[in-house]
């Protein structure tokens, strides 16, 4: 990277060389060599299950009436991470009757604990630890510990309490780009989650 280069996308820091091996469509996505993506389309799949998926269906903007084919946008942004480097800000909407349900946060590459590190929600309340795999030329990320941030107060969550989350995002045959999330808990399995697809738009 010369001096009038911007810094890479999170995820070409976190993951090298081995990025350029993933499917083209989840390449173009990850690397954001255009600084701001739209992606537009469809969900698939969204649902939650018992207690825990209520609750944590609920913070994460996984609503139950979301039905197959609703409408779903994720639009991406290199924007500066304060540390020198850059961070991906994301923005999730899809539709459901009642309206557009949105969830926000900011990516970002910690050197020093050697993961990723989402910030979620406008007040960037809940920290997640996300590490980046190459699984053939698929991209997926598995998280690892959660903070809470309240009242000027940052607690670390247990394990037993928010369990994990996985994401993948891969190429569809007709060359869209897949995306999925599924929350785990290590005593009552999968809880909630969601499947879509979706197409390059015009992030303007």
């Amino acid at each position: 990277m010369t001096d009038n280069e911007p810094p890479p996308a999170p995820f070409v820091v976190a993951l090298g060389k081995a990025l350029e091996r993933a499917a083209p469509t989840v390449y173009r996505h990850l690397a954001l060599a255009e600084r701001k993506t739209l992606h537009q389309g469809v969900i698939r799949r969204m649902w939650r299950r018992g207690p825990l998926g209520s609750v944590g269906g609920r913070f994460l903007h996984l609503e139950r009436s979301a039905i197959n084919g609703a409408r779903f946008e994720l639009r991406n942004e290199i924007v500066p991470d304060g540390r020198g480097g850059s961070a991906m800000l994301w923005h999730r909407t899809h539709y459901v009757s009642s309206g557009p349900v949105a969830g926000i946060g900011l990516l970002r590459w910690d050197a020093a604990r050697g993961v990723l590190i989402d910030e979620i929600g406008e007040g960037r309340w809940l920290e997640v630890e996300l590490t980046p795999r190459l699984e053939g030329r698929s991209v997926t990320m598995q998280s690892g510990r959660h903070w809470l941030r309240i009242a000027g107060l940052t607690l670390r969550l247990p394990r037993l309490a928010v369990g994990s989350a996985r994401t993948r995002e891969w190429e569809e045959p007709d060359g869209r780009l897949g995306l999925s999330l599924i929350l785990h808990h290590p005593l009552f399995g999968e809880y909630a989650g969601y499947e879509a697809v979706l197409a390059p738009g015009d992030p303007s």
